[in-house]
């Protein structure tokens, strides 16, 4: 009696402690602007580039993010509250390491996929939420500000990726070995993956 008598507290504060965690569940906030969609439709991204294996790598990584998170369910298009609109607009390859001999040639490389996306009423076809291309909120949409110049004149790809709702950079590091073919094939499924990420935790969570 005793034993049932000590324990009968922690079994009360257990208690009220899932009781009061019963309620939540992953994927429930979601940003302002998206609280009247709860379906979205994932065409395939636009690729910009001349990759031919991005678009289905980065809208399947999207559609399996998508699920997996659960704020959004995954519909057709007659049966969506939004359109999910992406494109991949291009690939950057930078020097990360050269091979201690030669300087010019790399052991490693990092690769970068710019993709750019927003949500579209099924409908009409506008754009819901802001636009996201700049920070004055005009929508000016000009080639010229898809990438931004740091000081030394050359792309900023952190400022690009801080300044763009609607941009995302998937990255990756690229191996360079005597199968080339095989690590860019591996990186751009990884970097792929990264972009898609990044793509449903903004509109999972606004960021």
């Amino acid at each position: 009696m005793k034993f049932r008598i000590s324990f009968l507290p922690l079994a009360l504060f257990a208690g009220l402690f899932l009781s009061g965690c019963a309620g939540y569940r992953l994927g429930e906030v979601k940003p302002g602007t998206y609280m009247g969609i709860e379906k979205i439709h994932v065409p395939p991204f636009r690729n910009l580039t001349l990759e031919p294996r991005l678009s289905s790598l980065v809208t399947n990584a999207v559609l399996a993010g998508l699920q997996s998170d659960g704020t959004f369910k995954v519909a057709t298009r007659n049966n969506c509250d939004a359109v999910l609109v992406g494109t991949i607009r291009e690939i950057r390859k930078r020097q990360l390491r050269a091979v201690r001999t030669d300087t010019l040639r790399s052991r490693e490389l990092s690769l970068f996929i710019y993709v750019e996306f927003h949500l579209e009423d099924p409908v009409t076809g506008a754009r819901i939420g802001k636009r996201g291309y700049d920070e004055d909120g005009d929508g000016s949409d000009d080639e010229s500000d898809n990438v931004s110049e740091g000081p030394d004149g050359k792309s900023d790809d952190s400022f690009v990726y801080g300044a763009r709702q609607g941009l995302v950079v998937g990255e990756t590091i690229q191996f360079v070995d005597a199968s080339y073919q095989v690590g860019e094939r591996n990186a751009f499924s990884v970097a792929a993956q990264d972009a898609a990420d990044k793509i449903v935790s903004q509109l999972a969570n606004g960021w």
